[in-house]
């Protein structure tokens, strides 16, 4: 498993210093460059930690990382998503020390039951479970898109390596229903998106709960699925990603409602490159987004969860709607006639480094997609039809279904409409208490000795008491 993720992590953190030597110029580019090297160090020692303490030593070097890649351009999403990742550490490392307190080990693995909420909780916020994913939205908003594309890409698949390694083969009813949640949750919210960087970051909720779906099922097939949606979203989200960055970098927007989709006549090959990530996202066969979803759906089925299992074939109609609106209004509502300006602009300042990038995820994608038996023998399962006609029929069915819906609202997904912002809005109501709990401790700390004497002795007997109840 630690070998499986840490493939996605090496091969995205290639492609995006390459994208790098075109997106950033002088010493900006060298610190995004030795940023990028450290988030990979940090994701690979996470990824092969033996105790959870050491795990989430490695997990916070990879946020303290990202932190500084998104303080380059908005300091405030930079601590709203340095202090979520923190909180969800805080969390895990107290699931892990009462699990060491009753089972002797740390080890990354089950921990007793009692204690399992903190580190599931601690792990969801880091895998933006619907209602803690406020940070999610904000930071892929604010970053520079080669953070994006590591966040998105590998960043919250270590929150999903440790679910994995949390309940290895234990089916998880709660963990089917959040996946559930998360799946609908997240397609809804990104129809509602004109922002193409924030339509991607709910995308990747939406997929995200296709993973965790499949690790509450418990099977040894669920486990092959998640883990293959993993390896494929992180080579089609990251792609997908560096696509809409250079959308941005080359029209100064990302706003659908600006861009009006003229770029592909500018931006020929980014246009290619996005229907590679695009078509993969929305299960076209032939592609890697393909190929792990059939392995969801066949574990699914095996369980008899066909509830489930149509609800995931719904989020993916919602999938192909929402890329729809991507692709028409960022690159092809328009006519040729594109601005001069930009195509001096392309033609001055296109560089092969940042399609090499772009260039090797596309072509894990493909690879993937038509080479699916690679990662079925690599767990040593049997799979066979992963282009039986049921399979395909299926795919081209929910693509199909989604294009013509599309055509038949794309004027209302065009017209502002923003839907619900309940959930997004919470952290408005909320980010006062952080504050009062400060100037609560900052006025506690009065400098009289009795004082401080008085909490530690008061402290320290709870804590007995506390220990003395489950030691019995």
């Amino acid at each position: 498993m630690s070998l499986f993720f840490a493939v996605s992590s090496t091969v995205l953190s290639v492609a995006v210093l390459f994208y790098n030597e075109w997106y950033f110029e002088g010493k900006e580019r060298r610190t995004f460059n030795f940023l990028t090297v450290g988030c990979w160090v940090a994701s690979i020692g996470a990824l092969f930690a033996q105790d959870w303490l050491v795990f989430v030593v490695f997990v916070e070097v990879v946020s303290l990382i990202l932190w500084r890649m998104i303080s380059f351009t908005d300091t405030k999403a930079a601590l709203i998503y340095l202090l979520a990742q923190l909180g969800a550490a805080g969390l895990i490392l107290i699931g892990a020390a009462g699990a060491s307190l009753e089972a002797g080990t740390m080890a990354v693995g089950p921990v007793p039951s009692e204690w399992r909420w903190f580190v599931l909780v601690g792990l969801g916020v880091k895998t933006a479970f619907p209602g803690v994913h406020f940070w999610l939205p904000k930071a892929h908003s604010a970053a520079p898109t080669p953070a994006s594309a590591l966040l998105s890409g590998f960043a919250v698949k270590l929150g999903i390596y440790g679910i994995a390694r949390l309940g290895t083969f234990a089916s998880s009813p709660e963990l089917l229903i959040i996946g559930s949640v998360m799946a609908i949750f997240g397609v809804l919210k990104a129809l509602m998106q004109h922002d193409a960087k924030r339509l991607l970051a709910y995308s990747t909720i939406s997929q995200l709960g296709y993973i965790v779906v499949s690790l509450g099922l418990g099977t040894l097939l669920g486990l092959v699925g998640a883990l293959y949606h993993a390896l494929a979203h992180a080579l089609f989200k990251g792609l997908l990603f560096l696509s809409v960055g250079r959308l941005e970098k080359f029209y100064g927007t990302r706003d659908l409602r600006l861009l009006r989709g003229s770029a592909v006549w500018d931006m020929p090959y980014t246009f290619v490159m996005f229907a590679i990530g695009t078509l993969a996202i929305s299960g076209f066969p032939g592609m890697s987004g393909f190929a792990s979803k059939v392995v969801i759906k066949e574990a699914l089925k095996e369980q008899g969860m066909f509830p489930i299992y149509w609800l995931l074939q719904i989020a993916n109609v919602g999938t192909v709607i929402y890329f729809c609106k991507l692709g028409y209004y960022g690159f092809l509502g328009g006519d040729k006639r594109g601005s001069i300006k930009i195509r001096e602009r392309l033609s001055s300042s296109c560089s092969s480094l940042g399609f090499v990038g772009m260039g090797m995820l596309a072509a894990g994608t493909v690879f993937l997609g038509f080479k699916p038996e690679i990662v079925s023998g690599f767990f040593k399962i049997s799979m066979p039809g992963f282009f039986g006609w049921d399979n395909v029929f299926s795919s081209l069915l929910v693509v199909s279904l989604g294009v013509g819906i599309f055509y038949l609202v794309k004027d209302f997904l065009s017209s502002g409409f923003r839907g619900s912002v309940v959930l997004d809005g919470l952290w408005k109501k909320i980010q006062h208490v952080p504050l009062a709990v400060h100037f609560v401790i900052v006025k506690m700390h009065s400098g009289r000795l009795r004082f401080y004497l008085t909490v530690v002795v008061f402290a320290t007997l709870a804590i007995l008491l506390y220990l003395a109840k489950h030691w019995r």
